[in-house]
């Protein structure tokens, strides 16, 4: 799934972000970079007062603020809509399908994770909430326009 290999992808996700009041609003005193990670696909965004100013798809020589990485499988749950960001972020598993028996009932561990500076991503609560779901709007717009669907 190297989704941001995709450059229409990247460039349709960032256009998106920078319409998004929510995004602009909660980013309005943010000057650092988030990069993504998808399994092997990256993609930094530099953004700065409330705009996404520059993005790059491979490792920034600047480094990132804080990144959000997850296995492709994750996402995918994100953009299928099968399951919620909060879901996917915010420790202990709500998914049992997978564990009929229960034997991880009481885990505490995120399938997708945040690295970094943790107090900017805290303060950037919202903002990632927006990210993710601008991101899971783009991808689906682009597999529906692919047939995929």
């Amino acid at each position: 799934m190297s989704i941001f290999a995709d450059t229409v992808i990247c460039k349709n996700f960032i256009q998106e972000l920078n319409k998004n009041p929510e995004f602009s609003t909660q980013t309005q005193a943010f000057d650092g970079s988030v990069q993504l990670e998808i399994g092997d696909s990256l993609l930094w965004l530099k953004i700065y007062k409330g705009s996404v100013i520059d993005f790059a798809t491979e490792p920034s020589v600047f480094g990132y603020t804080f990144k959000i990485t997850g296995v492709e499988k994750s996402w995918a749950y994100l953009f299928s809509g099968e399951r919620r960001w909060a879901d996917l972020t915010f420790p202990g598993k709500r998914d049992f399908s997978d564990d009929p028996e229960l034997s991880r009932l009481g885990e505490m561990t995120s399938e997708i994770s945040i690295q970094g500076n943790l107090l900017e991503a805290g303060r950037l609560t919202e903002a990632v909430f927006e990210l993710a779901y601008t991101l899971r709007k783009v991808v689906t717009i682009q597999q529906r326009a692919k047939g995929g669907g």
